[in-house]
């Protein structure tokens, strides 16, 4: 009897203990959930996002992220083109090296080039590096490549998103160069081609309220990028441990 007792005391013991971890489970859960809805970030992203001032350089750089199911850019690489394309456009640098292979029948270079041109990226500004596989494979492909002459001491401007840019940054360093700034974004200041002033070509069209930043877009957002960010820590992890940054 005195054995049965003390088991069953074990197991009230262990169901409370696991009501206690599951309430505070619950309890963070949901705190997290309300932070995210009111549209503030858990401030992961700040750990692997680097970024800087761009200035003039011989050639901008922009790593591709990834194209969707439709054989187009994804979301991440669409920000990528139109920054690469907007320092161009503000002749920060005359070339654009889009750089990227892929696991489908055309390179991530070539849709990610094909769409700087819809931007208004001229086709003689492009350059392409088809072989890259990896963001490790970024910077070591450019010392190799045929189609433009690039150095460890030449001025690039490496564009990619912000979440990214950490990993790529730690990639070009352990490759040896050093005359580089990471862009994240930019507008362009003296060319017609940024996109933020543009205006509707129908005088009658009137802008109206619809907003989309409402709590459950905020949440989805919010938890996306909290994701990526994750994401972004276990590989430079795993990169350092290769030894590859």
């Amino acid at each position: 009897m005195r054995h049965n007792a003390s088991v069953g005391n074990a197991v009230q013991k262990m169901a409370r203990i696991a009501g206690r971890v599951f309430a505070i489970v619950g309890a963070t859960v949901i705190l997290l959930g309300a932070w995210l809805m009111s549209g503030r970030s858990l401030g992961l992203g700040r750990l692997v996002t680097e970024s800087d001032v761009p200035g003039p350089a011989k050639v901008i750089v922009c790593l591709a992220g990834g194209i969707s199911g439709s054989t187009l850019p994804t979301q991440e690489g669409w920000g990528r083109i139109y920054t690469a394309v907007q320092l161009q456009a503000d002749g920060l640098a005359p070339t654009i090296l889009f750089s990227g292979g892929g696991s489908v029948r055309v390179s991530e270079a070539e849709i990610y080039a094909e769409a700087a041109q819809w931007l208004g990226c001229p086709p003689d500004a492009v350059v392409l590096d088809l072989t890259p596989a990896s963001t490790a494979d970024h910077p070591r492909n450019l010392l190799k490549t045929n189609t433009i002459t690039i150095r460890q001491d030449t001025s690039l401007l490496i564009v990619t998103s912000p979440l990214h840019s950490k990993r790529a940054a730690m990639c070009f360093r352990k490759a040896g160069f050093s005359n580089f700034r990471m862009v994240t974004s930019y507008e362009a200041r003296h060319s017609p081609l940024a996109r933020t002033g543009m205006r509707s070509a129908f005088p009658w069209f009137r802008p109206n309220q619809k907003n989309y930043g409402d709590p459950l877009n905020c949440l989805r957002w919010g938890f996306s990028d909290a994701v990526s960010a994750l994401r972004e820590i276990v590989a430079i992890a795993v990169y350092r441990y290769r030894g590859e940054v």
